[in-house]
């Protein structure tokens, strides 16, 4: 059986959340999408870690991890499903 490893939780204050979602939207551009992302789009906690959340018409575009020591951000291929919601 895994057992769900928990971390340290990030505090992030609102600029700091608001930067990180304008560097995600940067982020998914320089990628190559096309889709605008909605205002459902932020930063979400699970477990301790930070993620961001792009939300388009048609569902999540895209999930980003945020690395807690220097909030670097990484893109995730697959992400829990919790986070669709």
């Amino acid at each position: 059986m895994v057992k769900e490893q928990t971390h340290p939780h990030v505090k992030l204050d609102a600029d700091q959340r608001a930067d990180l979602v304008r560097r995600s939207y940067a982020a998914w551009f320089k990628a190559g999408g096309t889709e605008t992302p909605t205002e459902r789009s932020g930063v979400k906690m699970r477990l301790g870690l930070a993620y961001v959340v792009l939300h388009g018409t048609g569902g999540v575009l895209a999930v980003y991890r945020v690395r807690p020591d220097n909030m670097a951000l990484r893109v995730l291929k697959r992400w829990p499903v919790s986070l669709e919601s």
